[in-house]
């Protein structure tokens, strides 16, 4: 039975009967109450039963099993959501960066598009090479960030709970939400590759 935190083995434990502890040796009790379906117990109602056994009983710090799991695990979920919100930052960061840096590409390679468009490349060959060119980016960055990702396991393990270390789901799922951040990055540089006028390229130069 979990008595300190849910991501810490129990301890052993032996049960006696109140009868068998020395006087002075415990100075409270914790009385525990299942009840049926999802209905909170008030003070209201426990107070007169346990006032019934003895009037000289205190009760105090009356809650629920999910309020006592929700506090224990308060502290770990604020790092979690912290966490995810520097993922998502990053994300946002990287989707701007990269729809930067694919722009930025297609900028200076107008005129090697225009002479692939003039020798006959069609449009949905330039938007292929642009959306290869993000590809390509994705699995640098895939390559370098898995290892690494593996690596920073060790140090949240602390936060993970019933989490698997190389969870295969979680590895999976990101570097296909980083390959869909890419391709929605790229697609507008992509776009705007595969508009551009042959002749009007030549001309720029």
């Amino acid at each position: 039975m979990h008595i300190a935190a849910l991501d810490a083995d129990p301890p052993a434990m032996v049960y006696n009967s109140m009868f068998q502890v020395e006087s002075g040796a415990s100075g409270r009790m914790a009385l525990v109450i299942r009840t049926s379906g999802d209905r909170q117990i008030s003070l209201d109602e426990i107070k007169p039963a346990i006032s019934s056994l003895d009037p000289d009983l205190p009760l105090y710090n009356v809650t629920s099993l999910s309020t006592l799991i929700a506090e224990s695990l308060a502290e770990r979920r604020f790092t979690i959501l912290l966490l995810g919100g520097f993922a998502l930052s990053a994300a946002l960061l990287a989707m701007i960066g990269l729809f930067g840096v694919l722009s930025y590409l297609v900028e200076h390679t107008r005129r090697e598009i225009g002479v692939r468009m003039a020798l006959g490349a069609d449009r949905k060959t330039i938007l292929a090479m642009i959306l290869r060119k993000g590809l390509l980016l994705a699995g640098l960055g895939c390559a370098i960030g898995l290892p690494l990702s593996a690596l920073a396991t060790l140090l949240l393990r602390a936060s993970l709970y019933h989490v698997n270390r190389f969870d295969p789901v979680t590895f999976a799922a990101v570097p296909c939400l980083l390959t869909a951040v890419v391709l929605c990055a790229a697609l507008l540089p992509a776009l705007r590759a595969a508009s551009i006028e042959p002749m009007n390229a030549l001309r720029a130069e």
